[in-house]
């Protein structure tokens, strides 16, 4: 591990040391939180902890606020994953009373997140828990405190979660194996090769690749991870996909491109919410594009932006002015109670603005 890591991460060990003990006291139950429109970073990072979790005994899920990716149901982490929305016995008695089958919710971890507002349903459960910790690398995010560690320069949240996770083993006189099983090396894996494009995005460090390299001896399976995660199409999402493509609107002389995906365009196709995921990523790459965005409907009739950008915008700061944040070249927002194509035309004149 790099030594820049090595602090922060034993400083963040020993309070997951700490809490699996208070835990244990408590006959308690660990939520790992994550934002809404999850990602294969959030996604893995909060599985990843969690497993490592479960194998130093806390019992630990993963807050779900929607349902997982289609995508990533290769990865096999079900058994970590708690809808606290669902219709069932179980997740009326977290909403009514705060259990989690027959132990109190005690504990909260954050990862690739810090704000509760950015975590769909599940906010509100983050706010009521006293006891939490913060593990994210978000640069929008400006709050720093003893639980949380914040590292904007980081690779992913997930590269972060592997350092803890070294760290805490150490603390514990146990192999790194012991905490980081094969589940728990593919979701990180999953997470690192999200929000570094396969490395080959500017956050892809020396240390990031010998973070990889670890996971891959411990089990990762970064081809499996890989092709699921960015090759791996069925038709329906293919060919939406392809007209999201093919409908982008070229501004500014090329340098700024949108892609407006209506509601009815997913039902044409028969594609979900995750249909256009590689659309806007494929913009920002066409040469003189200076910033992509791509904007879709849901059927709740929100909106979710896409924000992606090469050096000289600030994709973070775009997104904030919608409420929405991220990465100063990947980011995103939601807007509810605004039809599309008005939606559109403001985005349009705002970015062009900035450029």
């Amino acid at each position: 591990m790099n030594d820049k890591y090595q602090a922060d991460s034993e400083r963040i060990g020993r309070q997951l040391i700490e809490m699996a003990a208070a835990l244990r006291k408590e006959n308690g139950v660990c939520l790992i939180f994550l934002h809404k429109s999850v990602d294969g970073d959030c996604v893995g990072s909060a599985c990843g902890l969690c497993e490592a979790l479960r194998r130093i005994g806390v019992e630990a899920y993963v807050a779900m606020p929607e349902e997982l990716p289609e995508n990533m149901n290769f990865l096999g982490a079900s058994g970590l994953l708690f809808d606290v929305t669902a219709d069932t016995d179980v997740a009326k008695s977290f909403r009514e009373n705060g259990m989690v089958f027959d132990r109190k919710f005690t504990r909260a971890v954050a990862v690739d997140i810090s704000e509760s507002d950015r975590m769909g349903a599940c906010g509100e459960y983050f706010d009521k828990c006293p006891n939490k910790i913060i593990i994210d690398h978000h640069a929008s995010v400006s709050m720093r405190a003893e639980n949380m560690w914040i590292d904007p320069d980081a690779s992913s949240a997930s590269e972060l979660v592997y350092y803890v996770i070294c760290s805490t083993a150490k603390l514990l006189g146990r192999p790194v194996s012991d905490l980081a099983d094969t589940l728990a090396a593919s979701c990180l894996m999953a997470g690192i090769v999200t929000d570094t494009g396969r490395f080959t995005y500017k956050n892809t460090h020396p240390e990031t690749l010998i973070s990889a390299g670890e996971l891959m001896s411990l089990g990762g399976d970064i081809s499996s991870v890989c092709y699921n995660l960015f090759d791996l199409k069925k038709m329906s999402k293919f060919k939406l996909s392809a007209a999201a493509r093919s409908n982008a609107e070229f501004l500014a002389g090329g340098r700024f491109v949108i892609s407006v995906v209506p509601y009815s365009m997913f039902k044409e196709y028969g594609a979900g919410s995750d249909g256009v995921d590689d659309v806007v990523s494929a913009l920002r790459d066409v040469d003189g594009v200076e910033v992509a965005i791509v904007l879709r409907e849901l059927e709740n009739g929100e909106i979710r932006a896409n924000v992606r950008s090469n050096d000289g915008f600030n994709s973070a700061a775009f997104a904030g002015l919608y409420g929405g944040g991220g990465h100063l070249r990947a980011a995103g927002f939601t807007v509810r109670g605004r039809k599309i194509d008005a939606l559109a035309d403001e985005v349009k004149e705002r970015v062009e603005k900035i450029l």
